[in-house]
């Protein structure tokens, strides 16, 4: 039998071994700063999307009993405290029938994220996190509004999905 023929493949093997043992799948990681409980209260909003914020907030804690349901305490509980803030909701035209009229727009929305200790310390944060989504225009105002509210809600998740593996990202 040749053996020459087995070192190529098993020195393969033994590199692809070694490299893969480093990896981890987003979000696995620890909370910043060793935080092992935190709370999340109502994001501030700094929109005029009225009750957006009951969405975002319950959006990043629907995320944290999926992901870390271990880690959600009451503010008597908690070691720290996630501050969130919706800083901006934008609309933009991506699709056009007439010259003034739109038939599909984009949504985009961008969240500021602080995780606080105890006393008031900033132990983390990002700000700029945004995520998009596109909805149908038609000429009823109130279905396009509905397809808006839609697609907030599905950006809403992506966020709150985004927000969980920034915070869990230890790189």
């Amino acid at each position: 039998m040749n053996h020459h023929k087995l070192i190529i493949p098993m020195t393969m093997v033994i590199l692809l071994t070694c490299f893969s043992c480093a990896y981890k799948f987003s979000g696995e990681g620890p909370l910043p700063s060793g935080v092992t409980s935190v709370q999340i209260p109502m994001f501030a909003n700094r929109t005029g999307e009225t009750g957006i914020e009951n969405v975002f907030t319950n959006d990043l804690i629907n995320e944290f009993i999926l992901k870390r349901k271990s880690a959600l305490r009451t503010q008597e509980d908690a070691e720290a405290t996630i501050i969130g803030a919706i800083e901006y909701i934008r609309d933009i035209t991506i699709a056009h029938k007439t010259q003034r009229t739109s038939t599909q727009r984009r949504v985009i929305a961008s969240v500021a994220l602080r995780l606080i200790d105890a006393k008031g310390q900033t132990l983390w944060s990002a700000s700029g996190i945004t995520a998009n989504e596109a909805y149908e225009v038609t000429d009823d105002k109130l279905a396009t509004e509905q397809n808006k509210r839609e697609a907030l809600n599905e950006l809403s998740k992506r966020l709150a999905e985004k927000l969980f593996n920034r915070l869990t990202d230890n790189f």
